[in-house]
């Protein structure tokens, strides 16, 4: 009985003996395959971030050369396999993204300039920087691992309203108080509220500072609709949605002329800006709609603009939010920003206005569309 179970014994040792070589082969594969596995993802995360990166600033710039070397600098804080992704021109491709509806994928195709960035890993998969490698050579053998993988990155279409503070406080500069009386320092003799608005107006740094953002759009490839909606204690659209950039301007220049007093409705202008984007009959269902909010004094009626700025929130509409001159509510417009998804900017003269637009501009949404 003792001999038998020995032998029992022994052939079992033998058997694991021969075994064991075999499950750590099988343990070793397993292994490679998770962490080839983790290499391809880590590639895609690279590949994403880095098209995202050149995606971004080529549609603000049309710079290739700024969009790679953006590219290449987030490529350097995202390796793969412990290995720095190696980008080249030749992985890169520049062009125009577009779809007719929100169903829709994006079409890309090659173009001088356009909105949208291609990035495949080309030099990775050629094997330019080096290869990656198992973990664990397989009979005696090195496998070497090329991820090829590609991101497209696309400035997303946009519809924008404008919403633009009308209040009296508008009709004085940007460098002196808004205490009515007096009048502004540089209204001539006699003027009252329903006059022209005077020169050096904060109103008329706020035209000149949408001229060079609808500037901006104009120059971009994409195809930006604008509305333009104002409040004081009141509120309106004087502009729904539209390509032609002109007629906002205008309706911007029409208000100079006769420019009243009135208090400051920024909840009441944000839920009317919300409605601009969203008008039914000229909205385009796969834009993201965009809200960018001027002030320069402090709420004093209707709805509360945090409130307001929810509601952007749940109809996934983005708020950016700027404030004209240190009377302004920065700390609430902050919130109203952040609650919207956006951010805040700024100013307290004509040349920080304009540069806020430009920076709002180069913020817009950009998106991975592969």
């Amino acid at each position: 009985m003792s001999h038998a179970k020995n032998n029992r014994q022994a052939a079992t040792l033998v058997l694991v003996v021969i075994l064991l070589p075999v499950l750590f082969v099988l343990a070793g594969f397993a292994i490679n395959i998770s962490y080839l596995q983790l290499v391809q993802t880590e590639a895609q995360i690279a590949t994403d971030a880095s098209a995202n990166a050149a995606g971004h600033v080529f549609a603000v710039t049309n710079d290739r050369a700024a969009a790679r070397a953006a590219a290449i600098a987030i490529a350097a804080r995202n390796p793969i396999g412990g290995k720095i992704l190696p980008l080249q021109p030749i992985d890169f491709e520049f062009g125009l993204a577009t779809r007719n509806s929100v169903n829709e994928p994006y079409n890309f195709t090659v173009a001088k300039s356009g909105n949208s960035v291609r990035l495949t890993t080309r030099s990775l998969s050629t094997g330019v920087g080096g290869d990656i490698s198992p973990l664990f050579p397989l009979f005696g053998s090195v496998i070497q691992f090329r991820p090829n993988r590609t991101a497209t990155c696309t400035q997303l279409d946009l519809d924008i309203a404008i919403v633009i503070d009308r209040s009296g406080s508008m009709a004085y500069s940007s460098s002196e108080i808004s205490a009515f009386p007096p009048k502004p320092v540089n209204a001539p003799s006699g003027w009252v509220f329903g006059n022209p608005v005077p020169p050096k107006a904060r109103w008329l740094d706020a035209i000149a500072a949408v001229q060079v953002f609808t500037n901006l759009l104009q120059a971009s490839p994409q195809k930006e609709q604008v509305a333009l909606s104002v409040y004081n204690h009141q509120v309106a659209t004087l502009q729904p949605l539209t390509l032609n950039y002109s007629l906002v301007i205008k309706k911007l220049v029409g208000i100079s002329s006769n420019f009243i007093a009135g208090g400051t409705n920024i909840g009441d202008g944000i839920l009317e800006g919300i409605g601009a984007v969203g008008d039914p009959a000229l909205r385009r269902p796969w834009a993201t709609p965009v809200l960018i909010v001027l002030t320069d004094g402090v709420h004093n009626y209707g709805t509360n603009p945090i409130d307001a700025a929810y509601v952007a929130q749940g109809q996934k509409v983005t708020v950016f939010t700027l404030t004209f001159s240190d009377e302004a509510e920065q700390s609430l417009m902050e919130t109203v920003a952040h609650t919207g998804g956006g951010e805040h900017f700024h100013a307290v003269n004509a040349a920080q206005l304009q540069a806020a637009f430009r920076d709002i501009a180069g913020q817009l949404p950009t998106l991975i569309t592969r």
